[in-house]
């Protein structure tokens, strides 16, 4: 049998243990909780710094839109000038012989001589003609390349001088040389053809 004093002390040991058992859980399940608290509080704060960003983004991608929309409108326009100004630039074909008197002109203009000149009928593509003369043509070196420039570039034609030949000798006594060249020029393929 047990005795009172036994008794009251596993009384107190079990009463004990069970305390002991309460705080450790108690420790345990606070710092589990306050570790989980502070993981919580930095995940919030990585969301809410990743929502920032996300936002951020959205406004510069938004932005960017706005910049790329702005640039596609700019290339619309400039790509519709360019097209207005090639087409106003095309002339009709019926004005093929007015070119021909323009070349003859800044040929004289420069003391070029113009020889054996004739001219193809001019070639239908989907959006213009395209006309061809040639000729042979005989000046000096500097005259001749000031000639060649200014039909290209000087005339308010599109002009291309599709084909040079220097025919030999490359200088004469005079300092003269001749060249065989072809100009090709375009036409409105709306225009008439009927000057030619």
């Amino acid at each position: 049998m047990k005795t009172k004093l036994q008794s009251t002390i596993e009384r107190v040991i079990t009463y004990a243990v069970i305390l002991i058992t309460v705080l450790v859980m108690i420790y345990y399940f606070g710092t589990y909780n306050k570790r989980k608290k502070e993981e919580s509080i930095r995940k919030n704060k990585e969301l809410a710094t990743l929502n920032q960003q996300y936002n951020e983004a959205e406004k510069m991608l938004e932005t960017r839109k706005v910049a790329v929309q702005k640039i596609n409108n700019e290339r619309k326009e400039k790509e519709k000038e360019i097209e207005e100004c090639f087409d106003n630039r095309l002339r009709k074909a019926d004005s093929y012989t007015k070119f021909i008197e323009q070349v003859q002109r800044k040929a004289k203009a420069l003391d070029i001589i113009i020889q054996n000149s004739t001219y193809d009928l001019p070639a239908k593509s989907e959006t213009y003609l395209e006309c061809k003369f040639s000729a042979t043509v005989s000046g000096q070196y500097n005259k001749v390349k000031r000639f060649l420039w200014e039909v290209e570039n000087a005339m308010g034609w599109f002009v291309k001088v599709s084909n040079v030949e220097i025919v030999p000798p490359i200088s004469d006594k005079q300092g003269n040389m001749t060249l065989k060249l072809t100009l090709s020029t375009f036409f409105s393929s709306s225009g008439s053809t009927s000057g030619i």
